[in-house]
């Protein structure tokens, strides 16, 4: 019974870790320019703000675009949940302002 309650207590104490990690590593990606740059790249190439888009009619096409969907979407809620106004900054800093040319 003790070595049970032993292990419990190290695969929760693991998960907290690996939580607390992982909160880190997103907070440590949107606090530079650079990893905002990056995530915002992902966060397009997986279409998350454009659900209207994704429809096909090829079932496997359409079947991966809504995973990337599900895969943008998540990381859009963590990034607004942990550090939100980096998340807004990263916005800022990637839409283009109403004088300026779309490259």
């Amino acid at each position: 019974m003790f070595e049970t309650d032993d292990i419990s207590q190290q695969r929760e104490e693991a998960a907290r870790l690996k939580q607390r990690q992982r909160i880190d590593d997103v907070k440590q990606q949107m606090s530079g320019a650079m990893g905002r740059r990056f995530v915002w790249a992902l966060l397009n190439s997986t279409r998350y703000e454009g659900r209207a888009t994704l429809f096909d009619t090829h079932g496997g096409r359409q079947n991966y675009m809504l995973g990337a969907y599900e895969v943008g979407r998540t990381l859009s809620e963590e990034i607004r949940t942990l550090c939100p106004e980096q998340y807004l900054l990263m916005v800022r800093e990637n839409t283009p302002k109403p004088d300026e040319v779309a490259p």
